[in-house]
């Protein structure tokens, strides 16, 4: 792997430090983006998407595939750090629609030297976008703050697969493996070679656990499950049990699983493997 030319900052208050938490890149160098091969181009036309590139179609694919939005600039159309920060008053960009946007100092972005080459989490900028002649690529992996995201695609009246993804929270844990796999689809679809990981930030902390009574599975979900066969719905849906103490658990909650808030919803998880229709029907008396 060779150095990558472009290195990646995070430029935030504490206050603000929430709009993007985790940044990590990788350069290419010596790709091909050329049209991207039928089984991948059948995977997104299944889906309502028409293929672009073989570059785009990875990314579309991953968002797609693994609820994963990524973004790859050229290269070769960047200058100087690549750094996620608060747009400055006054910035615009013209969009890959074609449609030229006032920024705010409430919306994050993705800048160069030059100015913003994106709007983080939501639209990608003409002036980085990748073309049939890109053969340097730098692709964004990121983590952008959920509700940031929402408010800056509503002032924008922009809707989009990234969007609709970074609003409704993807996993804050998936970056580093989203990046390899970005990483093998584009050398082995682009040929070239792949730099080393350059990153900024730790991500947003996850690590949640929850104090769970077995005993809740009749109580609030009203059939009987064996503590072995809640015990394993939990594993295979991958909560962690960190403490098992008889029909008390202590719960550790997946970073997939940001919808997991409280007792009542591990008990819906369990009864709804288990299977709602063995829930025996009760009189209304």
């Amino acid at each position: 792997a060779f150095d990558s030319p472009l290195g990646v900052a995070l430029d935030f208050t504490d206050e603000t430090a929430s709009a993007c938490s985790k940044f990590v890149g990788r350069a290419f160098r010596g790709v091909k983006n050329g049209p991207s091969p039928k089984w991948l181009q059948d995977r997104l036309t299944a889906v309502g998407l028409r293929p672009i590139s073989a570059l785009v179609d990875i990314t579309n694919y991953i968002s797609f595939e693994f609820d994963r939005p990524l973004h790859v600039f050229d290269a070769a159309k960047v200058a100087g750090t690549i750094t996620a920060r608060l747009a400055k008053p006054g910035e615009k960009i013209l969009a890959l629609n074609e449609v030229e946007y006032d920024l705010d100092p409430e919306m994050t972005v993705i800048a160069d030297a030059n100015g913003p080459q994106a709007v983080a989490g939501v639209v990608g900028g003409m002036g980085s976008g990748c073309t049939e002649a890109t053969t340097e690529v730098f692709l964004e992996v990121a983590y952008f703050d959920p509700v940031r995201t929402a408010m800056t695609g509503r002032k924008l009246n922009l809707q989009t697969d990234a969007r609709y993804r970074f609003e409704r929270g993807v996993d804050p844990a998936f970056l580093d493996d989203a990046c390899e796999i970005a990483t093998r689809l584009i050398l082995e679809l682009c040929g070239g070679e792949a730099s080393n990981v350059v990153s900024a930030g730790d991500g947003p902390d996850w690590r949640r656990t929850l104090d769970f009574n077995l005993d809740k599975v009749l109580t609030l979900g009203g059939t009987e499950i064996e503590g072995v066969e809640a015990r394993r719905i939990l594993n295979v849906l991958g909560f962690a049990i960190e403490s098992d103490q008889g029909s008390r658990l202590v719960v550790g909650v997946p970073s997939w699983r940001s919808d997991i808030v409280s007792e009542a919803c591990l008990v819906e998880e369990i009864v709804r493997i288990n299977g709602y229709d063995r829930i025996a029907p009760v009189a209304v008396t």
